[in-house]
């Protein structure tokens, strides 16, 4: 994995904001593998590439999916916030700048999670919510929730997030139901 050519392409696809805050995730998914055990250069490598497909068009990131053979869910359609995260993963895969399928499943669920995430998975995604440039109401209580307890804070991020959701009436992934086994 080359990061030096990996920034070239984030700087090539991503506003400068998006690009703060892919390294901000980056930052704070390193820290959280060191914390909870997960290789600290694969989080901080999935933290940077997350969201390499963020700024492209739904038409974009539909051909990538498509061409890749993808299974679209019906609330994925259309949906720019649901279809980056796969197609970054399928970016990343097809462009050559990532073959490892650690990384690339983080990639893939950093907006959804997953039944069964990997402790990789649960870093990266995590990340995203509390980088240093989020600002929402709890993500302080968030941040130190994901330092003491991740999994209790992945499990509270998806209940907010589902709650925000229902509020807004926008479809819910079916892979973000909060699971109590995970």
């Amino acid at each position: 994995m080359d990061e030096k050519k990996l920034m070239q392409t984030l700087r090539a696809r991503l506003t400068d904001a998006r690009l703060v805050h892919s390294v901000n995730v980056a930052e704070s998914a390193h820290a959280l593998a060191e914390r909870w055990g997960a290789d600290p250069e694969k989080a901080h490598w999935a933290g940077l590439a997350h969201d390499v497909c963020k700024c492209d068009s739904v038409d974009k990131m539909t051909n990538i999916l498509t061409r890749a053979g993808y299974d679209f869910l019906d609330c994925e359609r259309g949906n720019a916030k649901l279809l980056h995260a796969p197609a970054g993963a399928t970016f990343l895969r097809e462009s050559g700048l990532c073959a490892d399928d650690d990384i690339l499943d983080a990639v893939r669920y950093h907006t959804t999670g997953r039944a069964g995430m990997s402790l990789l998975e649960k870093v990266v995604f995590m990340a995203d919510l509390v980088s240093a440039d989020r600002d929402y109401p709890d993500v302080e209580t968030v941040r130190q929730m994901t330092f003491s307890d991740l999994d209790g804070a992945l499990n509270y991020a998806l209940a907010f997030i589902k709650a925000q959701l229902e509020r807004r009436g926008e479809a819910i992934h079916p892979n973000s139901v909060v699971r109590d086994e995970d």
